[in-house]
């Protein structure tokens, strides 16, 4: 693995880190002892398309369900993230779905 890789391998763990952490970015950068303008940095350059690590790094994607009355709607559907499995079924809390993803999704 070249040095860039590696680099930016542990500054996208430690941007997810702080991502789904909760703490103000100052603690955050105390408790990790890191300077807030790196993290700034990193996060910005991470944003940025082909910066970030290809091999490793997980994103999510844009799904688009078009309406067709031939899809069964009792049946729901399964979304696999990784070894993470959630099975949503119609009548679902949009709420909750979506606090579990931002919750999980750092670590899938």
């Amino acid at each position: 693995m070249r040095f860039n890789q590696k680099l930016t391998e542990q500054w996208l763990q430690l941007a997810r880190e702080f991502q789904s952490s909760g703490m103000t970015r100052g603690q955050y950068c105390k408790q990790k002892q890191i300077r807030p303008f790196q993290l700034d940095y990193w996060r910005k350059r991470l944003r940025k398309p082909g910066l970030a690590v290809r091999s490793s790094t997980k994103s999510w994607i844009s799904l688009q369900i078009k309406h067709d009355q031939a899809i069964d709607h009792q049946s729901g559907i399964l979304l696999r993230i990784g070894r993470l499995t959630i099975e949503v079924r119609q009548g679902f809390d949009r709420d909750l779905l979506a606090e579990v993803i931002r919750v999980v999704g750092p670590v899938c």
